[in-house]
């Protein structure tokens, strides 16, 4: 929608009503009473592990039947998971017809995953698993307090107005839903007066915010030595990794509790931080796996996550590696009293960033490949000021209109008059232990 020519060129008011229609849509269809019932049902999880630990296990318990039944890949296995086989998006995106059941009735809704790490992964949703989804939300609002009609600040990956305005405001109002919402893409120094000054004005209660851009933000404030002048009852950062000094200069620099989440596309895994600051896997989200992969600098005992999703009948995964990586944690019980198990941090998209156009460091690159065909990987290099160079592994359908679409996608984010060059490799550079950044920058 952001990006719609009709959207981009409407007055600010428009824009609002625009905004404010969608969230009236999206609100009917995913808050009915069956998601209301579901987050009733979650929350009766949070301290009961018997009836947490039944849910669970019927459940599962329906995935791998319904997966051994109807999708191809899995219907010569036998339905114990343990004698499923790992996978990893390669293989998914290698077979993506074979998992992707036949029993498809209502309205479907296509989606990706980010591709920040590789290719980007196409996975269907029906609605029940929007729904579903919408329900965990809700819970985890719930742990933040948040009411339904509290006023909230909206500032994650969205183009709520287009890179190239330079002039305030950077924010729109969506009033059905009762949120302010604000650009991450305009978050240069100059603005960010602005941004405080805009959610003060608002009456936010809560924030809901890509960790770099509250980041931004509480750095801000603490170069000024002053703290935000609202009164919130907690924010909300997910889809990028916090670290532990970041969360607690947000938490004092807006003196409020942070609620971490961290999950995916695939739904494959969802883990949560409580008001204790402890990180939970939510083991009626789906089935986590935690395979050992070394120890940390610190000493800490590291681990894979490997998920088997439970809300996504069209597109099951079971046992998929997501390569991300969490630190475990020797507390088996933590002072919220919540029952699910307890890891001592998350590692991995701790985000990279590059340099726009008019010199703010951009960490929000995870959509740029987003609608481009053949793409198996992306990275991002820039060495120079006002030059990007975009190394790419492809097949056959990258074409010459996807490259183009692809560095229109880039300069969208970063600005129009910055250089974009494609260089396409057989391989991208990676890590000392073998993973491959987003973005490397050395500015």
């Amino acid at each position: 929608m952001f990006t719609n020519k009709v959207y981009k060129l409407s007055p600010v008011f428009i824009q609002n009503i625009l905004l404010s229609s969608r969230a009236f849509i999206r609100k009917k269809l995913r808050e009915n009473k069956e998601c209301e019932q579901l987050t009733k049902e979650l929350i009766s999880h949070d301290y009961d592990s018997e009836a947490l630990k039944q849910y669970q296990s019927k459940t599962l318990k329906n995935v791998l039947t319904e997966a051994q039944r109807n999708i191809a890949f899995y219907q010569r296995f036998a339905d114990d998971i343990n004698r499923f086989p790992y996978i990893d998006k390669a293989e998914v995106n290698s077979n993506k017809d074979k998992f992707l059941s036949p029993n498809k009735s209502g309205v479907i809704i296509k989606g990706s995953t980010s591709g920040t790490t590789g290719a980007p992964l196409s996975i269907p949703q029906n609605m029940q698993s929007v729904i579903t989804e919408q329900a965990f939300i809700n819970r985890m609002m719930h742990w933040a307090g948040i009411q339904h009609n509290d006023k909230r600040a909206w500032l994650r990956g969205d183009m709520i107005v287009p890179q190239e305005q330079k002039k305030g405001p950077f924010w729109r109002y969506s009033y059905f839903e009762n949120m302010i919402l604000l650009s991450s893409f305009h978050l240069a120094q100059k603005n960010l007066d602005g941004y405080l000054n805009a959610m003060q004005n608002y009456g936010v209660q809560a924030i809901q915010a890509y960790p770099s851009s509250i980041v931004t933000l509480a750095k801000h404030l603490e170069s000024n030595d002053t703290y935000y002048q609202g009164t919130l009852k907690s924010i909300i950062t997910s889809s990028e990794s916090l670290s532990k000094e970041d969360k607690a200069l947000v938490e004092r620099r807006f003196k409020c509790t942070v609620f971490d989440w961290y999950g995916l596309f695939e739904r494959v895994a969802a883990i949560a931080s409580c008001e204790h600051g402890r990180y939970h896997i939510l083991t009626d989200y789906a089935h986590v796996e935690l395979l050992p992969a070394g120890k940390a600098e610190n000493g800490r005992d590291r681990a894979e996550i490997v998920g088997t999703n439970f809300n996504n009948s069209l597109y099951p995964l079971v046992r998929y590696k997501t390569g991300d990586h969490v630190l475990l944690s020797d507390e088996i019980s933590c002072p919220c009293g919540r029952v699910f198990p307890i890891i001592d941090s998350i590692e991995g998209r701790m985000g990279d960033y590059l340099i726009a156009e008019d010199g703010q460091k951009v960490h929000i690159l995870n959509h740029i490949p987003k609608g481009v065909s053949g793409l198996l990987g992306v990275q991002f290099h820039q060495e120079e000021y006002m030059k990007i160079r975009v190394l790419v592994t492809c097949n056959n359908d990258f074409t010459a209109d996807q490259k183009l679409k692809l560095v229109c996608n880039v300069k969208e984010r970063l600005g129009s008059k910055i250089d974009i060059t494609i260089a396409i490799v057989d391989d991208l550079v990676r890590t000392k232990n073998g993973k491959v950044r987003q973005a490397i920058c050395t500015l």
